[in-house]
This record gives C-alpha cells, structure tokens and sequence, in this order.
C-alpha cells in the first residue's frame, strides 16, 4: 500500500528553495495539488525576499545520490497565503504540462483517530541531502488549536525538510493534511501553564487539515480536484 502512494506522489512532492541573491536555500517541502500547476506548502516556510522555485525528485527507479550537482529549479508565486493556519497555496510562474490523478484531495473530517496515513517530503534538505521519503504513521488525535485551526496529531517524529509535505489517507490515497512539524505541546497549554523552562518532548508531529486549504482554492476559483 505504502508503494502504490509512493509512486502516485513520489513526483508531486518537490523541494522548496528561496533565491536570495546568488544564494539558493532549501525551506522544505511543497505538493502538487492542481494540473493548472497549484501546490499547497506550509505558510511558516515562506519568509524574507519572495522568490520561490521548487525543484522535483530525481527520475530513477534504483539508488538515488544524496547529494544533487545540478537541478531544474521551476519558479513559484504566492497566490493565496493564510498564516493563521499555516497554509500557502502556491503556482507555478510559468505554464507546465502536469498530468495527475483524479480526487486526490480527502475529507479529512471522516478520518477517524487510528487511522493509518503516510507523510511524504525531504527531511534532510537543510543538510544539502536532498532525498524524498516516506512513512507510515497513525492518526493519534484530531486537535483544535487556540485558532480554531484543525490539526491532525501522528505518531511519526518529522525532520524540518518534511514541512509543507502532505499528509496521506491510506485508506483511499488522498490527501487530508499539510505537515507542519513537530507538535509542541507549549504552544497549546493553558497561560497560567506556560511560564514552566522545562521543554516538553515528544515523537508526535503535526498536519494542518486540507479543510482550511480548500478556503485558498476556492478564494483562486480554482476546481478542488
């Protein structure tokens, strides 16, 4: 199961660079969500001088390098961005032919805790290893924060590349959340809680659901597929 969500992402799931100057750097992950050429990141990747550019995995079926010499980066623009929810849709500046699957967008609403999900991205890219990877987690809780911003909860400890990278329905292959990162439980505690120094440690991450992405679609007029 895992292998057929691989292979049906494996090329929608790109890594997200900024162009500062002569200077390129990795800011994490970001997904394909539209054949107009859409794709959904975490808004909290976007910072300082706005020029984006997401560049696809390598195209081999064996061992991947760790390391990419060269790259055909592909220029973004911000069309919709929600940082309350921490949520961007993003669109290619440039038109790109992109065949895709059908209802590949989830209802995230009916996906029970317990349910298994696969998170996609690039874990490792702020170390210049630029490799895509899956994994396998559970949904362990379905959380509303201080916004009003619906988060899923899973029991699989992401790397910073991974934010921005969707979060996958085992069950029908759709996609149902944006990784956010790793949960803090401190952003969440009650006031009179948080003066405690003592960091709180766990191996849960965090997913916004695509509920608050479909606002951006519908505010660009664009079809949810």
């Amino acid at each position: 199961m895992l292998q057929d969500i691989y292979f049906q992402y494996k090329n929608a799931c790109m890594m997200l660079f900024r162009r500062e100057g002569e200077q390129v750097t990795f800011r994490g992950s970001a997904f394909l969500v539209h054949p107009d050429g859409y794709l959904l990141t975490a808004a909290h990747l976007i910072t300082g001088k706005l020029d984006l550019m997401v560049v696809p995995m390598q195209e081999t079926s064996g061992f991947c390098q760790a390391h990419i010499d060269t790259v055909t980066p592909m220029g973004v623009e911000i069309r919709q961005i929600d940082r309350k929810r921490d949520i961007a849709l993003l669109k290619f500046t440039r038109e790109i032919e992109i065949a895709m699957p059908d209802h590949i967008m989830g209802t995230p609403e009916e996906v029970p805790v317990g349910n298994m999900v696969a998170n996609m991205g690039f874990p490792f890219g702020f170390y210049g290893i630029y490799n895509q990877v899956i994994k396998q987690a559970v949904i362990s809780a379905k959380i509303l924060s201080g916004n009003e911003t619906r988060l899923f909860l899973f029991d699989t400890l992401v790397h910073d590349g991974q934010g921005g990278g969707p979060l996958i329905n085992l069950f029908d292959g759709r996609i149902i959340g944006v990784i956010g990162g790793r949960f803090s439980p401190q952003e969440l505690m009650p006031e009179h809680l948080k003066d405690t120094d003592a960091p709180i440690k766990t191996d849960i991450s965090y997913a916004v659901s695509t509920d608050h992405a479909t606002a951006l679609m519908e505010a660009e007029s664009i079809e949810i597929i």
